[in-house]
């Protein structure tokens, strides 16, 4: 019987693991007890009878490996994908070995949310055409691999070609653990951004599914109103279509103290719902939802975002009615010309990074 959600977090962000550096036994363990919970939700190996893709000759001569699953489609749509990912490995001990990074919300948060919203796919499937889930805990996203062609993402995408033109759709998940700030509005602190659906056309199931959940606040941003981050970047550069879902950066990011019992467990339990949902409704959308489109923006979205975040927000917030009046005003330029112009679009990503001070 497979672990709950918050079993899965517990353990991977225990000592035990002790912070799931590549290569080193903690992670050695994670990974083990990753395969096990995929086996015990029905998540068959990708790879034959084996979840793991070897990483050799990573950046220091260190082995790495990638974990992945699949979940069987049907029908015409079978031999299709959407992917569902969340990396795996953190940072290890610290350098004088008197304690580790138990990176909770980098990333174990993720990997169990993914991993439970798979086994209630796995438990109710359409029964319908529908496309195979595979489920993906990639490795080497952390330093010293970040942003190099070491990255466990990069590697599956250069050796496995053919699979990565039949994902239609891959779901990156990172940092989703935490509130939005600890005595915020409901509607601030149950948010996560999901960003980079304006490269695609599954908007109208990102719409449907806007309020299937209660209490959890799906906030659509434009890829250009976030810093870029993550695994999704990948995807990204080869034009393939990506959502990322992320609750940004808190101030335990990449500390001793990123522990899983800071972690709001509520609020993962209902995003797992979400991203149940999610699967269940791409595993049959119709394949005009998937084309990429390079220069797709969703400045409206972003907009309505912030602006709903930014109305619930105390009013003795230092320029809120300034801010306000701005993203009126930016609605109204949208309306007219379809998005922003270039230099007011580079306004967003201040706005994002005003949240984000606010919820510190």
């Amino acid at each position: 019987m497979a672990d709950s959600t918050l079993q899965i977090i517990h353990y991977l962000a225990s000592r035990y693991c002790a912070g799931r550096r590549t290569g080193t036994r903690g992670w050695k363990r994670a990974q083990q007890y990753i395969i096990q919970q995929m086996q015990d939700l029905g998540i068959l190996p990708f790879y034959g009878e084996s979840y793991i893709q070897p990483l050799p000759q990573l950046q220091g001569n260190i082995e790495g490996a990638n974990l992945l699953g699949y979940i069987p489609g049907q029908g015409r749509l079978k031999n299709r994908y959407i992917m569902i990912e969340a990396h795996y490995d953190h940072l290890g001990l610290d350098e004088d070995e008197l304690g580790y990074y138990p990176g909770a919300d980098d990333n174990a948060a993720a990997v169990g949310i993914i991993l439970r919203a798979a086994g209630h796919f796995h438990a109710d499937p359409p029964q319908a055409n529908r496309r195979s889930i595979l489920v993906a805990c990639f490795d080497a996203e952390e330093p010293p691999f970040f942003n190099s062609p070491h990255m466990g993402v990069e590697r599956f995408c250069k050796t496995n070609p053919e699979v990565l033109n039949a994902i239609d759709l891959a779901v990156f998940l990172d940092l989703m653990g935490h509130g939005l700030g600890t005595e915020t509005h409901e509607k601030i602190m149950d948010s996560f951004f999901l960003i980079g659906g304006e490269k695609c056309g599954i908007g109208p199931v990102l719409n449907q599914l806007e309020t299937s959940v209660e209490s959890i606040y799906p906030r659509r941003m434009g890829i250009h109103a976030v810093p870029p981050s993550g695994n999704y970047i990948a995807f990204k550069n080869r034009g393939r279509p990506f959502i990322f879902a992320t609750s940004g950066r808190n101030h335990f990011y990449h500390t001793l103290f990123d522990s899983a019992e800071k972690l709001d467990y509520p609020k993962i339990n209902r995003l797992v719902l979400y991203f149940s949902y999610l699967l269940r409704d791409l595993s049959t959308a119709p394949r005009e939802y998937f084309s990429y489109t390079p220069k797709g923006a969703a400045d409206t979205e972003s907009l309505k975002s912030l602006k709903e975040m930014f109305q619930v927000m105390d009013p003795e917030t230092p320029n809120l009615d300034n801010i306000l009046n701005y993203i009126e005003k930016a609605e109204k330029i949208c309306k007219s010309n379809g998005n922003l112009p270039l230099p007011e679009q580079s306004k967003l990503l201040h706005l994002v990074k005003l949240i984000e001070q606010y919820v510190s």
